[in-house]
């Protein structure tokens, strides 16, 4: 009895795990043995396209066809061979050598003229059949692209919402993302320093591991995160919908570090303390200087100010204890946020429609208005100064309702803002990198002076009330929880009026 091969093909590993596929290639194929008392001695599977060149299985098994270990093969179907004229010409060379061919679920006879004749016509339609798929998933993806769509999975710091809908940031990781870019635009930061603090952070890819140097690395040059689409292959960039997820000129300043363009001085000593507190006296900066093993800020003007590096951070870590939230409270602020929220969001949309109303009637007015003047009843001079008061007015008020829609003036984002910084304050202080620890303690502090050995300082509002809220500034008796932060809610409101808190830097 002659000795066959069989070769089964399914395109995708994903086919080939989940479908069928396979298991009713195989079962067609010995149903054809059978039947024709041909004897399979050896099987090769493949999860490959047959569209390009290259199969390494299907490669192998030509080549012991061709040295004589077979004396033929069964396939399923001719598309299962080959849908590419190179591979079938390789088939071909093998009928014509005096191997054998055959497929289960076609009746075609590579040993006759005619029979080569028909199965060459089917090679072709599958040949065609690819170049025409190819061709309209070109044509879908480049139309993706042209709406502004990604065609592919969202990257780490966005999610996916389905076929047709613009990729939408992600709340757990996206504030991640933007760190990695602000610590590397910084030049102060190797890549692989970045991905050990994301990996601090916490943050890890879909499948559970730590960002490597390389996926750093392709993510900062990725201009996804600016809003674009671009596409390697052909050199295209293409607008996106999606929200980008960091500033243009923050992208650019990374690509200039990861270039070699923007280069820091290198610094032998950083001290954390520097140019954040000043001489009483003359009003400058302090110095630091390391002697003896210790770390010293003094005047350059040889005051008398001068203060030993453990002093302030034992003066500062009292300071930012206080600060420190329980669970509890930080529970409470997200509840009397969200509370804030829901009315905020309530009385916009009815601020909204009073507008919306009162645009309409200045617009009616206006018409009423120009039908007068059309008419005669109205001078040219009155009319134009009564269109222009009106037109000013509705465009007020279309100016308020943009404002209201885009978040513009005391928003919700402005208070989740200082809500993140007062829950935020004592943990980047205790265990935050050199320029956020430098950071916080710019936006909690202001008036940071030395006289002689004493540090002196003012909180910052609202926490100047927040170290106030156990019934004094470092302990004491405890207030209704509740009450306490609800009148500090109520202070931010007023102030996020004030260009001085403004300017603070809380917003």
């Amino acid at each position: 009895m002659k000795r066959y091969f069989a070769y089964t093909r399914v395109s995708t590993v994903r086919q080939g795990e989940h479908g069928v596929s396979l298991q009713e290639q195989t079962a067609a194929i010995e149903r054809y043995a059978a039947r024709k008392a041909l004897q399979v001695i050896t099987w090769f599977s493949e999860k490959e396209t047959a569209a390009k060149t290259g199969r390494p299985i299907f490669s192998h098994m030509l080549t012991l066809l061709q040295k004589g270990k077979a004396d033929g093969v069964v396939i399923h179907k001719i598309d299962r061979s080959a849908r590419n004229l190179k591979d079938w010409a390789e088939i071909g060379q093998l009928a014509e050598s005096g191997i054998e061919v055959h497929f289960a679920n076609e009746a075609v006879d590579l040993s006759s003229s005619t029979g080569m004749l028909s199965a060459d016509v089917q090679a072709v339609v599958a040949a065609h059949y690819i170049r025409n798929l190819r061709e309209e998933v070109k044509k879908g993806y480049y139309g993706r692209l042209k709406q502004g769509l990604c065609p592919y999975p969202a990257p780490l710091g966005y999610l996916n919402c389905g076929q047709g809908k613009p990729k939408t940031l992600d709340p757990e990781r996206a504030s991640i993302i933007r760190k990695a870019f602000e610590l590397y635009a910084t030049g102060k930061y190797s890549q692989q320093e970045v991905a050990s603090e994301l990996a601090r952070l916490g943050l890890r890819t879909r499948k559970g591991e730590k960002l490597s140097k390389n996926a750093v690395g392709r993510m900062l040059a990725s201009r996804f995160y600016i809003g674009e689409l671009y596409v390697k292959k052909v050199g295209q960039t293409f607008a996106g919908i999606h929200e980008p997820l960091v500033s243009p000129k923050l992208f650019e300043r990374v690509q200039q570090v990861m270039s070699g363009k923007y280069v820091l001085r290198p610094r032998s000593h950083r001290f954390i303390f520097s140019r954040l507190i000043s001489c009483r006296t003359c009003g400058r900066s302090l110095i630091a200087e390391r002697q003896k093993g210790h770390v010293y800020y003094r005047c350059l003007q040889r005051h008398n100010a001068i203060l030993k590096e453990k002093v302030i951070e034992k003066r500062f870590g009292v300071v930012f204890s206080t600060l420190r939230l329980s669970p509890k409270e930080s529970l409470l602020l997200d509840t009397i946020l969200k509370e804030k929220k829901d009315r905020w969001e309530n009385e916009a949309k009815m601020h909204v429609k009073v507008l919306e109303l009162r645009s309409s009637a200045l617009r009616q007015r206006m018409e009423r208005l120009t039908d007068a003047y059309l008419e005669g009843l109205v001078e040219k001079e009155s009319f134009g100064q009564k269109k222009t008061a009106l037109q000013l007015e509705r465009n007020d008020a279309e100016r308020q309702i943009t404002e209201i829609m885009q978040g513009n003036g005391p928003s919700i984002s402005r208070y989740e803002k200082i809500v993140e910084l007062i829950k935020t304050a004592y943990p980047l202080y205790k265990c935050g990198l050199f320029e956020e620890k430098r950071d916080v303690i710019n936006k909690v502090m202001s008036n940071r002076q030395a006289s002689e050995k004493a540090l002196v300082f003012t909180l910052r509002f609202p926490f100047s009330e927040i170290v106030k809220r156990n019934g004094g500034a470092f302990g004491g008796a405890r207030r209704g929880a509740s009450r306490t932060w609800k009148r500090i809610f109520e202070q931010i409101g007023r102030r996020l009026h004030d260009s001085k808190y403004q300017a603070d830097g809380l917003l």
